[in-house]
């Protein structure tokens, strides 16, 4: 299908073609009556100039497209005949001066892309509707992923690259991070506060659990005695493990913590020193990876993740929308209110933008010049035509006028030099 013509060079045609002709009815005018009114002669003069301009600015304007009249004219039809040649210049033109890495990467500086971005996300309204665009492509992108089994090449894709993965590296510096700063009193706080909910709801059955532990607790006297021991002892044991893990989720500064933080030093040290946790760990992650259970397991979670996302996105009001918009601020926020976090992002898309543009840029530069290489001589007429067409016609009449300009001022030096 071709693209419809383009209104401004169709009138602009119109004018460059009309104004030559009125050239030439002019020129037949100051011609014919020029021995009655001796003065024609400059409009003739004018008007037989602007014709000569006229005609061969229409001429080299038609020969970069096509054969003027149809004629074989040699260097006509320069664009059809050299389209393989100017594909390959406009591919290395646009790669040098348009997409190198220090250019784009100058630029993406310049608009502070990740900066304005979290501002942007912090706004629940634009959180709103980024949520909305999103989970309204999913499903697509699902389908297609699961119409050509690409999920499955995903997860092998994935399984390989966890193999690479080293859990002891991985648990080691998740714990430097926990205990930089002391991350973790803020982290486990909250556990310590479930700990202690869990407990509170929990201690009838803890204290009927020690009761029935008891020693000699079938023997009637002493065993009902030791029964009720068993129970007090485990009541205020329950209650002081309670107490200890409110206070310490409300105040950083409680013995538990002490101990906490030894625990999770060692830890480190064990991740760091002790060769054989880390053979431990890399075969409970190989034997995880391998077994065929796993493979199952994962794709009874993608079935079940997909319905519950479907069954969610169906209803009147998406939960989804609003955890999702809420990830949004949040991850905004944080990046808004932390310009270290805001740097390394930018660093990180930086460094990426730089070693896709240096190691693909021949492919960029291939695509394009095969782009046009495919095009049809036509094709590639009719996109030039629609793009440059128009200011080609002003050339057709730029020459026009001052081509009879130029006869005007030809035939006033001749008057001066021979009248």
């Amino acid at each position: 299908m071709t693209d419809l013509p383009n209104p401004r060079l169709r009138r602009m045609r119109l004018a460059a073609g009309a104004i030559l002709a009125l050239m030439a009815m002019l020129y037949v005018f100051a011609r014919s009556y020029q021995t009655q009114w001796p003065w024609l002669e400059w409009l003739r003069a004018f008007a037989e100039a602007g014709m000569v301009g006229g005609l061969a600015d229409w001429f080299a304007v038609t020969a970069l497209f096509r054969h003027p009249l149809g004629l074989p004219i040699p260097h006509t039809a320069v664009i059809p005949k050299e389209k393989d040649r100017i594909g390959a210049a406009l591919a290395q033109f646009v790669r040098g001066n348009f997409l190198t890495a220090e250019l784009i990467c100058q630029q993406a500086k310049e608009l502070m892309l990740v900066p304005r971005m979290a501002s942007w996300m912090t706004q629940p309204a634009n959180a709103d509707k980024l949520a909305q665009q999103t989970l309204q492509m999913l499903p697509t992108a699902l389908d297609a992923l699961e119409k050509n089994d690409a999920h499955k090449l995903l997860t092998s894709k994935l399984t390989e690259q966890l193999k690479t993965v080293r859990p002891d590296e991985i648990s080691g510096k998740l714990l430097d991070w926990m205990l930089a700063e002391q991350r973790y009193r803020k982290l486990l706080a909250p556990v310590l506060r479930q700990l202690s909910s869990a407990i509170s709801h929990n201690r009838g059955r803890i204290e009927e659990a020690a009761g029935n532990k008891a020693p000699l607790n079938k023997v009637p006297l002493l065993g009902r005695i030791s029964r009720a021991i068993a129970e007090d002892i485990s009541e205020r044991t329950t209650g002081s493990i309670e107490a200890k893990l409110i206070a310490a989720s409300e105040d950083e500064t409680e013995p538990l913590w002490d101990i906490i933080d030894e625990q999770l030093t060692a830890a480190r040290e064990q991740f760091s020193n002790n060769p054989e946790l880390r053979s431990q760990l890399e075969s409970i992650r190989d034997q995880w990876l391998e077994d065929p259970h796993s493979g199952e397991l994962a794709e009874r979670l993608w079935q079940q993740v997909r319905r519950s996302l479907d069954r969610d996105l169906q209803s009147e009001v998406p939960k989804t929308v609003d955890h999702l918009s809420s990830i949004i601020v949040s991850a905004g926020t944080a990046i808004d209110h932390n310009p270290e976090l805001a740097q390394r992002i930018e660093n990180t898309l930086l460094e990426g933008i730089d070693q896709i543009l240096t190691q693909h840029g021949e492919h960029i530069e291939a695509m394009i010049r095969n782009t046009i290489e495919q095009w049809d001589a036509a094709t590639l007429i009719q996109k030039l035509e629609q793009q440059v067409g128009p200011d080609l016609q002003f050339i057709r009449i730029n020459g026009t006028l001052i081509g009879g300009l130029v006869g005007v001022s030809l035939h006033a030096i001749g008057l001066l030099i021979w009248h």
